[in-house]
């Protein structure tokens, strides 16, 4: 849980950078643009982004990838300039230039994209609709798209695992405890989500776990307080040694 929240906050600050006039480049593009869909909750908002990557390896995490992002009715233009260094606090881990652009409000439908690096174009597509997003490039050899397709995390969805040894905790003793609570276990389309991946049995693939362990998954439907969900996964953990239960509320 405190990944996640670090990580939102990163995206955060990175998402607020490019609200503002683009920085001169100071470093040339390295290798390919990765464009990819981001999607992230807090409580009931939504926020929708495309993140772009290119493939160098600098000093700092938060290089950034300079973006132009303009609209023309059905055709998105997005113009890639250069790199520039951290200004300020420079995050300590070797990673390239990222970027991201804003398209929570994008209403849904099929749109154009028009995509230039340096001196080179190239075109795509995006298509949006209320459940995904789909993405294409025309040269993957200039903008790479690693993930065509992202499904949508519908709102008041929680998720977790129980990473356990112990033989009589099951999925459905959980999911009973669950129900107790006021939440509906529920199953999601197939496919990639920004939180996780999920399975053809509607629910998201379990991490891997140390020999002996066994790691279940918990998605469900949740219309209460997160503060519920929390004290029962804490007073869970305490009455059974052996069991880590963790569950993400994020998205009440």
């Amino acid at each position: 849980m405190r990944l996640f929240y670090l990580t939102l906050l990163f995206l955060t600050a990175l998402l607020s950078g490019c609200d503002q006039a683009s920085p001169l480049p100071s470093l040339s593009i390295t290798g390919r643009v990765q464009m990819r869909a981001q999607e992230w909750r807090t409580g009931q908002r939504r926020t929708l982004v495309l993140r772009f990557q290119d493939e160098g390896g600098y000093p700092c995490f938060n290089y950034g990838l300079v973006t132009d992002f303009e609209r023309h009715d059905k055709l998105l233009r997005l113009t890639f300039t250069g790199v520039t260094a951290a200004d300020g606090i420079c995050l300590t881990a070797i990673g390239p230039a990222s970027s991201l652009v804003d398209i929570s409000t994008l209403p849904v439908g099929a749109y154009s994209l028009r995509l230039q690096v340096g001196n080179a174009t190239t075109t795509g597509t995006l298509e949006l609709q209320s459940t995904h997003i789909t993405l294409t490039s025309s040269n993957p050899s200039l903008v790479e798209v690693p993930t065509p397709e992202l499904r949508f995390m519908p709102s008041s969805i929680i998720w977790g695992t129980a990473v356990t040894s112990l033989p009589n905790i099951t999925a459905a003793i959980l999911g009973d405890s669950l129900r107790r609570l006021g939440a509906t276990p529920t199953t999601l389309p197939q496919g990639i989500y920004s939180q996780f991946t999920v399975a053809a049995n509607g629910l998201p693939e379990p991490p891997q776990v140390s020999p002996g362990m066994r790691a279940l998954v918990l998605l469900a439907d949740y219309q209460g307080p997160a503060e519920r969900i929390q004290a029962y996964v804490q007073r869970t953990n305490a009455a059974m040694p052996g069991l880590n239960l963790g569950i993400n509320t994020s998205a009440l």
